[in-house]
């Protein structure tokens, strides 16, 4: 081995060897444009190649992309588990219900429970089976990232309860599927791949955020091209509108593509909110959008394809916009930087209050998410209800808080497990009305039992 390691080389052989080299680099550069057009004599040559030089992405992939299972030990959050009160069990009582997403540390999947916040118990529970969900549907998008697709990594984000107690259930970049009360597959929606926010329309069909597969080939294979997805509860594609088109036809291509470097989630769509009902501001049908990585939130009104009203800032990196009344709307700010470190948080996470008749925004909670150090880097969302209390999700973090109209901390959930005692990660819950959750739980009492 030592002889063969430090043998004498011919300089011509090293120099033939440097020049296959350079040919060889050409050939395979050529194989990948190929495949990249995807046409001519050497597409398959040209798929492979592809497939070579994207082993570095998939390596920092699979290295950088956290299961949606992650799990943390916070000191903050000191050994708490379960809900608590820091201002006594009365105060933490809602008259409401919240639709708790959260992987569930000790049986290695992701739940959904229906709480009671009137007393904090379990109503109903379904356990979505990825596994047997997912089992026939086609992965054969080389831009997908295919390994939450499985019972052990799925994560159940922000599901919605139909007035019989189904639930319609996604991940990032999966199908959209009805369950029933048993967890049961009643359709699936594979025509996209749908992510993020789910809500439902004035029309009673849902809007959800989409990746449209394939990119344009002007923007590049892997660039994400956000879609808008309207979706009926019986499963049917209603239509699908390119976030990345609209902006173009409404003179936003700098929210896109500018003259420094390229980037393929330059947006980042999270949260869809539908409109409900005319006002000064917006008209019923018109989608509130937010995309996290301009900082950004839009009005679009799909009837007209015109967008009506923009807004960058003061939020960094949000999520999750909601209308509180004709003239108002509040946002989800995680308050989130990133100049070349990596990411932090910018003291606290907010929820912050437009006022489009003012033109002035507000921070009503500020002191109070500072006070119980709420850090959620990504995601996250909340829901103000009906008397001024705010319920937050820290999805990074795994925690549920609660806050009284005045911002006192009233109520706090920690996604623990018993047997390794780490938090694990929540999946956008959802605040239920108690006429909607009355009603979702005499549906199920009705329906036969699950086995």
């Amino acid at each position: 081995m030592q002889k063969l390691l430090f043998a004498k080389i011919e300089a011509w052989l090293v120099i033939f060897l440097f020049l296959v080299g350079i040919l060889a680099m050409v050939v395979f550069g050529a194989l990948v444009l190929e495949g990249q057009k995807d046409a001519g004599r050497f597409v398959a040559p040209g798929k492979v190649a592809i497939a070579m030089a994207e082993i570095p992405r998939t390596v920092q992939s699979i290295i950088t992309t956290g299961p949606p299972s992650r799990a943390g030990r916070y000191e903050r959050f000191g050994d708490r588990s379960g809900w608590t009160f820091p201002a006594g069990e009365e105060a933490g009582k809602l008259d409401s219900y919240l639709l708790l997403s959260r992987y569930d540390g000790d049986r290695n999947r992701h739940v959904v429970e229906l709480v009671d916040l009137s007393d904090h118990t379990v109503r109903h529970t379904w356990w979505p089976d990825a596994d047997e969900m997912l089992a026939d549907v086609p992965q054969d998008s080389d831009v997908i990232n295919y390994s939450r697709w499985s019972t052990l990594e799925y994560e159940v984000v922000h599901p919605l309860l139909t007035p019989v107690g189904d639930l319609l259930i996604k991940d990032h970049q999966t199908p959209v599927t009805r369950i029933d009360h048993c967890a049961r597959p009643v359709w699936q929606n594979a025509e996209s791949y749908y992510h993020h926010s789910t809500e439902l329309g004035p029309e009673g069909a849902m809007w959800l955020p989409s990746r449209i597969v394939p990119a344009p080939e002007k923007h590049g294979r892997h660039f994400f091209v956000d879609g808008l997805a309207e979706v009926t509860l019986d499963g049917e594609l209603l239509r699908e509108i390119s976030l990345p088109g609209l902006l173009e036809r409404n003179g936003m291509m700098a929210t896109m593509f500018t003259a420094g470097s390229y980037v393929d989630d330059p947006l980042h769509l999270n949260d869809i909110q539908p409109v409900m009902a005319d006002g000064p501001y917006w008209k019923r049908g018109d989608l509130f959008l937010s995309m996290r990585h301009r900082s950004l939130v839009l009005l679009y009104r799909p009837s007209e394809d015109r967008v009506i009203w923009h807004k960058q800032g003061p939020w960094l990196a949000q999520h999750d916009v909601d209308i509180l009344d004709d003239r108002r709307i509040a946002i989800f700010n995680n308050n989130t930087y990133n100049r070349g470190q990596g990411s932090f948080i910018l003291g606290a996470n907010e929820i912050n209050v437009y006022d489009f008749a003012t033109d002035e925004v507000s921070s009503p909670f500020k002191e109070a998410l500072a006070e119980m150090e709420s850090l959620t880097l990504t995601e996250g969302l909340f829901d103000l209800t009906a008397d001024g209390s705010a319920i937050v999700e820290e999805e990074n973090s795994g925690r549920i808080l609660i806050f009284a109209p005045d911002g006192r901390p009233v109520a706090e959930f920690v996604n623990r497990a018993e047997d390794d005692g780490a938090v694990y990660g929540l999946g956008w819950s959802r605040l239920i009305t108690r006429a909607e959750g009355d009603a979702a739980l005499q549906a199920i009492a009705a329906r036969p039992a699950c086995g």
